[in-house]
């Protein structure tokens, strides 16, 4: 007897009366779930209208890409960098309510990185909690820094070996399936060796339930596996700190993958305890590359644009690539290289709170700097009143005294 995946019509149950041996079942909607078994013969169940596919188990891997990580310690991207080239603020907006799900190899919540996190535990493999390949704490450690009032959702699909297989892909996406109200986002760092059409279709059913994912586009350079070639993936690409592509990242121009483009090479990531993925740092941190750390920026940028702006999962999709920079005659980067910033000002919104009517010294620690003769520069230290950005200032009289006013520009 071998081993199928069998992809249904209806739930599962009805199997346990055919010739198979049901080992698992998976129910994602009553007119849809999947079944793992033992048969001898495909032909029998495939004659039934309720069996949509019959497919092999295959292995699924972390898309980090140690062949691609630089050699020199002083060549990494950190945290800042990723601010940098997205433009991503701090202040307001840090992912307050929200909750980001990353299906990953767990998490160790014992690195400082989570030390203001509120981070679940959910183990659909048997090993248990924690985290013993690294690549899943790396992944959350991401979205943590870029949306630091974020709840975190460590899903683990990865035990000790650093791969699964589809039956544990499938135990975890019927969590997210019936699990949809608990959380807002879900990164998925990972992929099949091939395409399959039904991880796709399981996939596209749980996005369209109102769920935001974000996936990694692959690394192999060429065409990925599932789940980036879903048709409603949200894929994301690998780029460099200089805003260029990485050469490992993956293009799968007829599913329409990537949709943007994030820092993925030679990242600084946070480090599980008794892990050995990457290149060590200094300190609990190591230096690895890969579209596995390019998603989790973006879903942390979609946490914190969900806490700024009241927008639906396809309004932050469009608002994204909307405002993404394209990189001149490089297809690999989808819409481009994600512009933060600029997204919030595609949601039709300003992009920081607006300043009091009348902000005074008394009321700012922050530093102005003169640019002209009547444009500052502002570099909020702590203040709500003025953050971050370029403001033009005039003077009136009011109840005797002068006040200064500040304009966003």
């Amino acid at each position: 007897m071998t081993r199928k995946i069998v992809y249904l019509a209806r739930r599962p149950e009805f199997l346990y009366r055919t010739d198979c041996t049901v080992l698992e079942t998976y129910c994602f909607d009553d007119d849809f779930g999947a079944a793992y078994v033992e048969l001898d013969d495909d032909a029998a169940l495939l004659s039934d209208p309720g069996v949509v596919a019959v497919e092999e188990p295959t292995t699924i891997e972390p898309l980090w890409e140690p062949a691609h990580v630089s050699e020199s310690p002083g060549d990494v991207a950190t945290i800042e960098d990723v601010r940098r080239l997205h433009d991503v603020p701090t202040g307001k907006g840090t992912g307050e309510g929200v909750t980001v799900v990353a299906m990953d190899s767990g998490v160790d919540t014992s690195h400082p990185v989570f030390s203001d996190s509120a981070v679940e535990q959910v183990d659909v493999t048997g090993d248990g909690r924690g985290d013993e390949v690294g690549h899943g704490t790396a992944v959350l450690g991401q979205v943590a820094r870029l949306a630091p009032e974020a709840d975190l959702i460590s899903l683990r699909i990865f035990g000790s070996e650093g791969q699964t297989e589809t039956n544990v892909i499938l135990r975890a996406y019927e969590w997210l399936h019936n699990n949809v109200e608990r959380y807002d986002v879900v990164n998925m760092s990972w992929g099949s060796r091939e395409p399959s059409q039904q991880i796709d279709r399981v996939h596209d059913r749980l996005v369209r339930k109102g769920v935001r994912d974000v996936v990694a586009a692959g690394n192999t350079g060429e065409k990925a596996g599932s789940p980036a070639t879903a048709e409603t993936a949200f894929g994301v690409g690998a780029c460099t700190v200089e805003g260029e592509m990485a050469e490992f990242s993956s293009y799968n121009p007829e599913s329409d993958n990537p949709d943007l483009a994030a820092i993925g090479k030679d990242c600084r990531l946070a480090q599980a305890g008794g892990t050995t993925m990457g290149n060590d740092l200094e300190g609990p941190w190591v230096k690895a590359s890969g579209t596995s750390f390019a998603a989790p920026e973006v879903a942390g940028m979609v946490a914190k644009f969900f806490s700024a702006r009241s927008v639906d999962p396809a309004g932050v999709e469009r608002a994204l690539e909307a405002a993404a920079r394209d990189i001149p005659g490089q297809p690999r980067d989808g819409a481009g290289i994600v512009d933060y910033r600029g997204a919030l000002r595609e949601a039709g919104e300003p992009s920081e709170p607006t300043p009091p009517d009348e902000p005074t010294p008394e009321e700012s620690d922050a530093v102005v700097f003169k640019v002209g003769d009547r444009r500052m520069a502002v570099l909020d230290v702590g203040a709500d009143c003025l953050p971050d950005g370029f403001y033009e200032a005039t003077c009136e009289e009011r109840d005797g005294e002068r006040v200064v006013r500040f304009t966003r520009t």
